[in-house]
């Protein structure tokens, strides 16, 4: 069963004058336009300042692992993770209110793929051994020193693995499975919810974060792919212009409650439509 819904941030009204319609429509314009402009120069910065920066990312993925993870801590984090708060706290939410009926006794099963430093941490409940999983191992020794802020959490083991082939996670041993800003880096997203469903207890839920596309008629997905190349390259191979929700609904879970989220913030255009839901095995 396939459940979707939509909400924004800010209030709601029943009825938008239309002179508010226009200025809306006005200002979406310039913010296209503000980041047309943004990632037309980053192109041109790549191709000419920083040229040999982006020959190094191309051809060492070694090297871009590495500098991803250095970049995501010190760069990108400052900037992006506190306009994440809220739809990262909306996900734990959903965690919460999916468990509510479980024995609070019992230590809760959790899996995060896709760890990073552990920006979700301190959004766990309490009673939970979490495992923790990334293919990126340069995001090791950041995820650990993060994690001794967050004694509450029963931190059991890293695996270091991409989440296509989970081989060292057991069959049907997790209560969860938690993955935040993760499909849009994976090689195979329908592998990975394979993998997802495999590890899962029956009933088990998988609780989703993601960025996605722009629909069709809007300006934002051609921008999304304009700049994708050079996105994929300086992110680690994360794809703007992804439609993970469809995956989901696929993937073979028994229920998939999904809902959109549509981030207000400026700098987070490029990734501004996201879904958060979780999936029952």
């Amino acid at each position: 069963m396939w459940q979707s819904h939509e909400f924004n941030h800010g209030p709601k009204e029943s009825i938008i004058p239309q002179h508010s319609i226009t200025t809306i429509m006005i200002l979406e314009a310039l913010i296209a336009m503000s980041w047309f402009v943004i990632c037309d120069a980053w192109w041109i910065a790549a191709l000419t300042i920083a040229i040999p920066l982006t020959v190094m990312l191309f051809f060492s993925k070694t090297f871009r692992s590495s500098f991803f993870a250095w970049f995501f801590v010190y760069i990108i984090g400052p900037i992006f993770q506190p306009r994440t708060i809220a739809p990262r706290r909306k996900a734990f939410q959903i965690l919460k209110d999916s468990i509510a009926d479980r024995d609070k006794k019992v230590p809760l099963e959790v899996l995060e793929i896709g760890v990073a430093e552990g920006p979700n941490l301190q959004f766990y409940p309490e009673n939970c051994n979490l495992t923790v999983l990334d293919k990126n191992k340069f995001f090791e020794s950041y995820y650990a020193q993060n994690a001794k802020k967050f004694p509450h959490i029963s931190y059991q083991r890293t695996v270091i693995q991409p989440a296509e082939n989970m081989s060292d996670i057991a069959d049907s041993s997790l209560d969860v499975v938690i993955s935040t800003y993760l499909h849009c880096s994976c090689d195979d997203s329908l592998a990975v919810l394979k993998e997802v469903r495999r590890v899962l207890k029956p009933g088990g839920k998988y609780v989703f974060l993601e960025h996605v596309c722009y629909p069709e008629n809007e300006f934002g997905l051609s921008i999304q792919q304009f700049i994708n190349p050079i996105w994929f390259l300086f992110f680690n191979g994360c794809t703007l212009d992804r439609n993970t929700a469809s995956k989901i609904k696929r993937a073979g879970f028994s229920e998939v409650i999904c809902d959109k989220y549509i981030s207000p913030e400026f700098m987070m255009y490029l990734v501004r439509h996201q879904i958060i839901g979780v999936a029952t095995k």
